[in-house]
């Protein structure tokens, strides 16, 4: 779990850039402990934007997650108290894996993840050959 202000969250996703492409439209976070790091699914290692952490310090996480689904998680940050504290999460209970954000004393809010390096292997989204996740039946 990484803590942040919402403000700070909502900045750094506002930085992801838009694809026309939908089998590029993924953005990468990368939680080292300290800072989340924002990537996208095609160009992982090109650092586009990082937000400061603060509060608890976790374990280490990485996901990749929906770029289009960011749209509809940015609507509800502007919703929050930008000042307050936000948690945010892979969550692997069950798949598929969910990024899960819980501000202070609010409801939790949550976004499909593409793939999760760092989560269970048995709890991993599953992909295809290609990197992609499988289609919808």
């Amino acid at each position: 779990m990484a803590q942040l202000t919402i403000r700070d969250l909502y900045d750094l996703l506002s930085q992801a850039p838009r694809r026309r492409d939908l089998e590029q439209d993924g953005i990468r976070l990368v939680y080292d402990g300290k800072a989340i790091h924002l990537s996208t699914a095609d160009q992982p290692d090109t650092v586009i934007a990082a937000a400061r952490t603060c509060g608890f310090v976790t374990g280490s996480w990485d996901v990749t997650a929906y770029r289009a689904s960011v749209v509809t998680v940015m609507a509800w940050l502007r919703m929050l108290d930008s000042e307050d504290l936000i948690d945010v999460s892979p969550f692997w209970a069950s798949a598929p894996v969910l990024i899960a954000l819980t501000p202070a004393g609010g409801q939790t809010g949550a976004f499909p993840v593409i793939a999760c390096p760092s989560a269970p292997a048995d709890r991993r989204p599953l992909l295809r050959a290609d990197g992609l996740p499988p289609c919808p039946e």
